[in-house]
């Protein structure tokens, strides 16, 4: 079995204590998956006011004072798609997939993206399984245990390969150092061990999880839940998409109620 190094055992352990000290914003998902909705800005006051700048001085601070005027505009703007007022509720998510996944998920570029980087840190010596549901459509077993066995024993070969060889590079450089041969290092980073992890993340496989800060505005994040929880996104973003999109039910469950009300709102396997 594929021993975690140490900066994974260290998110490992900030997965668990995110998961305690913010359960209703924080989902695990997949093997070594994650997401948590760890901060916000705006709320629906935010959206009226921006919608009403226009035509009305009357400003709202709190959503729990909202008239039945002011939730009538709210699915108004939210039903016709008035997007301009969305644009300026923020929402800040943590998560931690597949590779495969990033891919798709950068695609949605009306957003900020900051990525773990495998050349300042080693990899997350961890990698996505798929597990009987992931690999099972309508009752077929498209891959079979056995067959991901196999893969599961490629994906711990790949990682052992980085985690071994990036230990004998280190070792040279430190003996070269000893022996004069190599500059000692000054502080900050060592441009050998640094050239040595860019080389060796190339064989990485996309199966391998990375960690992602996703910053968005809500009109983008709906069009997000719109396109990644439909049946005909890929099963693994779809997961990440549904379990985005019920922790910020719990944030805004009046803007989660008013999506429902109106039709927009993902359809959950729990409600299909």
């Amino acid at each position: 079995m594929l021993e975690a190094n140490e900066g994974t055992r260290e998110i490992m352990e900030e997965i668990q204590t995110r998961m305690a000290r913010n359960p209703d914003r924080a989902r695990r998902i997949g093997t070594f998956g994650f997401i948590e909705l760890e901060d916000t800005w705006g709320d629906e006051t935010t959206i009226l006011n921006t919608a009403r700048v226009s035509t009305s001085n009357r400003r709202l601070s709190d959503p729990s004072t909202l008239s039945d005027k002011d939730r009538s505009l709210l699915e108004h703007l939210l039903s016709e798609e008035h997007g301009t007022p969305f644009e300026t509720v923020w929402f800040r998510y943590r998560f931690i997939a597949p590779i495969f996944v990033l891919r798709q998920w950068v695609k949605h570029r009306v957003s900020t993206w900051n990525e773990f980087s495998m050349r300042y840190r080693k990899p997350i010596s961890a990698f996505y399984v798929p597990d009987t549901k992931a690999r099972t459509i309508e009752g077929f077993e498209v891959m079979t245990q056995e067959q991901t066995d196999r893969y599961v024993s490629l994906m711990e070969t790949v990682n052992r390969f980085y985690e071994e060889e990036y230990e004998t590079i280190c070792q040279k450089i430190d003996g070269l150092r000893l022996q004069g041969s190599l500059p000692p290092k000054t502080g900050g980073r060592d441009p050998y061990r640094a050239r040595a992890r860019e080389l060796l993340r190339c064989a990485m496989p996309v199966s391998n999880y990375s960690d992602v800060y996703w910053t968005v505005n809500f009109r983008s994040l709906m069009n997000f839940f719109n396109l990644r929880t439909k049946e005909t996104a890929q099963y693994e973003i779809r997961e990440y998409a549904l379990a985005a999109y019920d922790i910020f039910g719990h944030a805004f469950p009046l803007l989660r109620s008013i999506m429902e009300k109106i039709g927009k709102a993902p359809i959950t396997p729990a409600s299909s």
